[in-house]
C-alpha cells in the first residue's frame, strides 16, 4: 500500500458529491475544508490545506479549471498547495494586510480565544514556526477597498474583510453563503468559536460582522458547510461572555 492509500484510509475525505449541503462544491479531508466557486471563464479555489491532502484534492479539482486561488489567509494549512497549482497557471489572492506572512507563522502569533485553548494554542506556535509552505509570490493582493474585485474577475461573490484569526483574515459572500476561513469554525463537527486569534478585538468585530451579514450558509475552513442558525447562538453566547 502507498503512501497516499495509507493517508486517504487514515483521513478519508468527504466532497460535495458524498454528502451535499446547500449546494456548495467542497472538499473535506484531515480537518481541513477546500471550496470551489465557479466563474464565468474559469473557476476559484478557496484555499489549499496541507500536504496532506494535496493527492485527494488533486483529484477532486479534475472537471474544474482553476483560474485562481482566495487564501482567506496565510497559515500553512490554507496555502501549503498554492504553489503548485500557481505552477500550473492559477492566480493567487490574497490580503495585503497578511503580505509576508506565508512561510513566516510568528510575524502574526495568535492568542488562545479562550482559556480551555491555551495549551492547544502552545502547539500552534510550535507547529506554525516549524511548517512552512512552499515558497509562492501572491499574484493579487487585495484591500478594504477591493470588495468588488472577485466579480471584476467574472465570480458571483464579494470580499468581506473577517480578521482577527490573522490581520488579513478574510472571506467570501457569495448568494446565501458565507466562505468564512476561520472565522469561525466547525473543526470538532460541532459549530464553536475559532480557537486562537492574532487579535481578539478584532475577531469579535468579524463575528459581529458575520452576524450582520446572517447568511443561510457558512463554509469554515475546518469541518462541513454547516448552517448559520447554528453557528448565531454559538457567536452570541461568546460575544456576550467576552462583554
Amino acid at each position: 500500500m502507498n503512501k497516499v492509500s495509507v493517508i486517504n484510509r487514515l483521513m478519508p475525505a468527504v466532497t460535495d458529491r458524498d454528502k451535499p449541503l446547500g449546494g456548495i462544491r467542497y472538499y473535506a479531508q484531515g480537518g481541513m475544508t477546500c471550496y470551489i466557486i465557479r466563474g464565468k471563464t474559469g473557476d476559484l479555489l478557496i484555499d489549499t490545506g496541507l500536504f496532506q491532502i494535496k493527492s485527494g484534492l488533486t483529484e477532486w479539482l479534475e472537471g474544474y479549471r482553476i483560474k485562481h486561488i482566495f487564501l482567506t489567509h496565510a497559515h500553512a494549512d490554507h496555502d501549503w498547495n498554492a504553489a503548485g497549482l500557481q505552477a500550473g497557471g492559477a492566480k493567487v489572492i490574497l490580503s495585503e494586510r497578511d503580505r509576508g506572512l506565508n512561510r513566516h507563522f510568528m510575524s502574526q502569533p495568535v492568542k488562545p480565544t479562550h482559556p480551555k485553548y491555551a495549551f492547544r494554542n502552545l502547539t500552534q506556535l510550535v507547529n506554525g514556526s516549524i511548517f512552512r509552505s512552499p515558497a509562492y509570490t501572491p499574484d493579487i493582493y487585495f484591500t478594504a477597498g477591493d470588495s468588488g474585485l472577485l466579480r471584476e474577475l467574472g465570480y458571483p461573490g464579494e470580499i468581506v474583510l473577517l480578521p482577527g484569526h490573522t490581520f488579513g483574515s478574510a472571506g467570501i459572500l457569495s448568494g446565501k453563503v458565507l466562505y468564512c476561513g476561520d472565522a469561525f469554525t466547525a473543526l470538532w463537527k460541532r459549530p464553536d468559536i475559532t480557537p486562537h486569534a492574532v487579535s481578539i478585538e478584532e475577531m469579535r468585530t468579524s463575528l459581529r460582522r458575520m452576524l450582520e451579514i446572517s447568511p443561510e450558509w457558512l463554509a469554515c475552513g475546518h469541518g462541513l458547510p454547516l448552517r448559520f442558525d447554528a453557528a448565531r447562538p454559538v457567536i452570541e453566547a461568546y460575544l456576550r461572555k467576552k462583554g
